[in-house]
This record gives C-alpha cells, sequence and structure tokens, in this order.
C-alpha cells in the first residue's frame, strides 16, 4: 500500500495532540516500519520542516520516536519522494474544491498513484469523499484498521 500522511503524524509524534494520540501514532509508526508499505514524502516545505522538526527532539521518548520515524524517511526502498517539479495537475472540478493548503498532499497522492490519503481535516476529507480519484480516510478509522 502507498501512503499520504498530512501533517497529523507530526502534532502526534510529537505529544501535541496527548499521550494517547502519541502512542497511537507511534504505534502505526513501528507497524508501518514493519510492513512492506511506502510512505509518500511530499515536497512541501511545511511538511518536510515538521519531519526535521521531530528529529531534534531531545527527550527520551520522542527521540526513540524520531529514531524509528528517520529509519523509514531515510530509507529510499520504503519511501517515494515527491519533489515540486513533479505535481501532477489535479482536474479543476476537483481542485475547486479542495483547501488550498491541502492542495500539495493531492498532487503527491497522484503522482505516487497512492492508495490512501490519511488525514484528521474534515474539510479536506469531505473535499475528497466524492471525487472518485483520492481515497482518503480519517485517521482514527485509518489506524483502526492498520
Amino acid at each position: 500500500m502507498i501512503i499520504v500522511l498530512n501533517e497529523w503524524i507530526f502534532h502526534d509524534l510529537y505529544g501535541s495532540n496527548g499521550d494517547h494520540r502519541q502512542s497511537e501514532a507511534a504505534l502505526f509508526l513501528g507497524s508501518l516500519v514493519r510492513s512492506d508499505d511506502t510512505l509518500v514524502i511530499p515536497g512541501e516545505p511545511r511538511w518536510t520542516n515538521r519531519a526535521n522538526r521531530l528529529m531534534r527532539f531531545v527527550d527520551a521518548r520522542r527521540r526513540t520516536i524520531s529514531k524509528v520515524f528517520r529509519s523509514l524517511y531515510d530509507d529510499s526502498d520504503r519511501t517515494l519522494r515527491v519533489r515540486p517539479e513533479d505535481a501532477v495537475e489535479i482536474p479543476p472540478e476537483l481542485l475547486a474544491q479542495i483547501p488550498e493548503e491541502d492542495v500539495y498532499l493531492v498532487s503527491a497522492y497522484l503522482f505516487a498513484h497512492a492508495d490512501v490519503l490519511v488525514t484528521t481535516d474534515v474539510p479536506l476529507f469531505e473535499s475528497l469523499a466524492e471525487s472518485g480519484l483520492v481515497t482518503c480516510r480519517m485517521r482514527d478509522d485509518f489506524l483502526a484498521d492498520y
């Protein structure tokens, strides 16, 4: 499976959304590392800056999480990096529905021929719900099945 994650993963892994969400995200990350699934790394500074910020925490818990994330992030066999110049044109009718700040996620999804975009963003989810081009799942539903 090819997976696109929006920034919820970082907020959860940082611990910003509480210990429970951090633990859930860390368990997911461990499962992802052990799977054969591919993580899409969008070429968007907001996404990559958050990934790099994760790697700068020094407390033991987030340091451990960071090392697991880094092992995946640096594995070119397990990640698909989407550069800004790889942007895929989104059909105009879909583009008009997507929140502007999330266009890069949909473009990365289409470029990577991804299987799922996982989000906590209700407007993004609703904009894609009936698109037919992008399979979008909410974080909690996705993690429950993963």
